[in-house]
């Protein structure tokens, strides 16, 4: 069963331990869940990179998931929107199974923004924006340039509409990726260490625009590296480790007093290199 998730301010958000796997669509609908994993395992050959995973995410929070290299941290997310397809167990968005019937739709509903900025290098930052909308919404080129506009507008980089990829810094390529993932309009958002691939002085403009998303209220599931962002911005904090969630707190929670030895170890190495 889907365990009971706890906020980062103490209350509970969702509770389905006597709700069997059949009821879960409608009660994420009814209890604010944006997303739940009901006892989730991927393997990878021999390897197993999600061990038994449940939790579940509420509408509108931040959630930063951290561990060691190879933990299972972006296996977690690219299972969200089905790039990844567990073994064992199920995942709810919005009310709809990540399965055969369902996939199209949850994509529609989740936006991904990955460590590559994935542009297209033969398409302006406004043309990489209004391609899907037009596409797959029907959006005319008109309606789907004012959307991009706003959208590269927020994440400011609007001056940079005109350009090719290739004309961009790493921190503005990844920002019109960004906005790019926005104009379908999703109800989740999924970073998977969206500041590694940049140089020192281009993660902050990035994580300005992660904050921004936050306060916004956009759900977000975000693998980061970058402790500083999760204790300012995370609502709650995960720690995986060899697939499983080893610990699931508050920022002050976590960064205070980890209970896990292995996180314990990891915030030793990150905090103090």
């Amino acid at each position: 069963m889907v365990t009971s998730s706890t906020s980062a301010s103490g209350g509970s958000i969702f509770s389905t331990s006597d709700i069997s796997r059949d009821q879960i669509s409608t009660s994420d609908r009814a209890y604010g869940v944006a997303v739940a994993f009901d006892r989730v395992t991927k393997h990878f050959g021999s390897f197993r990179a999600l061990d038994d995973v449940s939790l579940t995410i509420a509408r509108g929070q931040c959630v930063v998931i951290c561990g060691p290299s190879g933990s299972g941290k972006s296996t977690l997310i690219r299972c969200v929107n089905g790039l990844e397809t567990p073994d064992a167990g199920r995942i709810v968005v919005e009310g709809v199974g990540v399965d055969a019937k369902g996939l199209d739709e949850v994509r529609r509903q989740v936006g991904m923004v990955f460590q590559q900025f994935n542009l297209f290098p033969h398409l302006t930052a406004l043309q990489n924006c209004t391609l899907a909308p037009m596409r797959t919404q029907g959006l005319s080129q008109r309606e789907a340039e004012a959307r991009a506009m706003a959208l590269l507008e927020r994440v400011r980089i609007p001056e940079q509409a005109h350009k090719y990829p290739a004309q961009l810094s790493g921190g503005q390529q990844q920002r019109v990726a960004i906005a790019r993932a926005l104009c379908l309009q999703p109800r989740v958002m999924l970073f998977d260490e969206p500041t590694s691939a940049l140089d020192p002085e281009m993660v902050g403009e990035v994580l300005d625009t992660l904050r921004a998303l936050a306060r916004d209220g956009m759900t977000m599931l975000c693998v980061t590296h970058e402790m500083g962002f999760a204790k300012q911005v995370a609502d709650r904090i995960l720690f995986i480790d060899q697939g499983a969630i080893r610990e699931d707190a508050s920022p002050e929670e976590f960064f205070r007093a980890p209970r896990h030895e292995r996180a314990q170890a990891f915030l030793s190495r990150v905090l103090h290199p």
